[in-house]
């Protein structure tokens, strides 16, 4: 079997070792419990069928009961976001000594090779017990059929960050977007201090549900603030989120336009505004300073690149999902799906639903934030496979399956 190759191979990989790390603080979480059904489902919004958020501390699985390998899918690498993520997820899974392989759709475009890439971990269902994946797409589509098929096989899936319409999913590990871009307004709001201001937005790929949640929660805190500001907000620009793309898309947009006060984006936008480009060329807000010579920027989530600039002083502020934290837990709720937990119990201690509280961070108090719990070690790579290494475990199931 596929699978019993790769165990076999697995316990002569010796390159991850469990280093001992601080231990970090229990996360404060908004958690949803109950059935699931998409009846009325919106986008990055709970399901009005599970419970009212509760905040509590998330509790990890105690241990994982079978060395279990879990197939991981991401949109992409090329946003320094994801490789957060990665390291969430991977680190957990390294700490559970579960083992894990990651399939990249190459871009938020890209829904098609998502689904061949499910449909290939199908193929070799012996060698995955589940999927934790972040989907390029959130309504009902392509990877809904694909979805069932691996339900039927007996395959848990768990969402991580990007929310999925699907009925099948066994559980979400994400927030609130609209909560992220709520938080970037209102941070908007208080800065401007009542000043007449113009507003570029740059919210991110228009087909996720992510990107057009954050713009509404923007619009949101703008709304519901109206009399505390003066912001004429210009035409959202949409775009994958990749660096040549929102690159091209700021260059444009500020030529466009005369004296922008705020640009408020995500993250790889951010970067992209205050940093030259691959080929040396001039950052735009340096390319546009007598066009746009006071304009602020505000990012709708975080970065690494983001957090050094914040630091600096190039970028005020930025709302953040503490998306390392968020792999984590989606490993958590595989571990406890495949260990038997009851998902949507309170008693098992097993929401459906649940993410880290949203804070913003700004240059008044990034100093409370350390990089490493945001996003891992500096000097992190990507891991693309995590070898199982629970020797014991490891035997009786090459054994069984023999």
């Amino acid at each position: 079997m596929i699978r019993y190759t790769w165990l076999i191979t697995a316990l002569s990989i010796s390159i991850y070792s469990n280093v001992p790390k601080a231990k970090e603080a229990p996360l404060d979480v908004k958690s949803y419990y109950g059935h699931y059904d998409t009846k009325n489902k919106v986008a990055g919004k709970p399901s009005p069928s599970l419970s009212k958020a509760i905040i509590e501390k998330w509790k990890s699985p105690v241990q994982a009961n079978a060395p279990y390998n879990l197939a991981i899918l991401f949109p992409h690498l090329k946003d320094p976001f994801w490789v957060a993520v990665n390291y969430g997820v991977f680190k957990q899974a390294e700490k559970f000594g579960i083992g894990a392989e990651l399939f990249l759709a190459g871009g938020y475009r890209n829904l098609g090779r998502q689904v061949i890439q499910l449909e290939n971990v199908l193929k070799h269902k012996d060698a995955y017990d589940g999927v934790i994946i972040g989907a390029v797409q959130f309504k009902k589509s392509k990877l809904e059929d694909i979805y069932k098929k691996l339900t039927a096989a007996g395959m848990p899936i768990v969402s991580v960050i990007n929310d999925s319409f699907t009925p099948t999913i066994n559980a979400k590990s994400l927030v609130s977007w609209e909560e992220l871009g709520f938080q970037a307004g209102k941070y908007l709001i208080e800065h401007a201090k009542q000043k007449s201001v113009t507003v570029l937005v740059m919210p991110g790929p228009k087909g996720t549900g992510w990107a057009p949640d954050s713009l509404n929660g923007f619009n949101k805190a703008l709304a519901q603030a109206s009399d505390q500001h003066n912001a004429k907000v210009l035409p959202a620009i949409w775009g994958d989120t990749g660096d040549k793309t929102q690159r091209h898309l700021l260059n444009f947009i500020l030529e466009k336009h005369d004296k922008i006060d705020y640009l408020v984006a995500n993250a790889i936008a951010v970067n992209a505004m205050v940093t030259k480009g691959p080929n040396g060329e001039p950052a735009p807000i340096e390319t546009f300073k007598n066009k746009h010579p006071e304009i602020k920027i505000i990012s709708t989530y975080i970065i690494q690149d983001v957090f050094d600039h914040i630091t600096a002083g190039r970028v005020l502020a930025s709302s953040t999902d503490l998306m390392k934290q968020q792999g984590q837990i989606a490993v958590d709720m595989m571990i406890k799906l495949l260990n038997g937990d009851q998902v949507g119990s309170k008693e098992s201690n097993f929401p459906f639903r649940a993410g880290p509280i949203v804070p913003i961070i700004s240059q008044d108090n990034i100093q409370q934030w350390p990089y490493e719990y945001l996003f891992g070690e500096r000097e992190f790579k990507a891991i693309h496979v995590l070898p199982i290494n629970q020797p014991v475990l490891l035997q009786q199931r090459s054994t069984n399956e023999s």
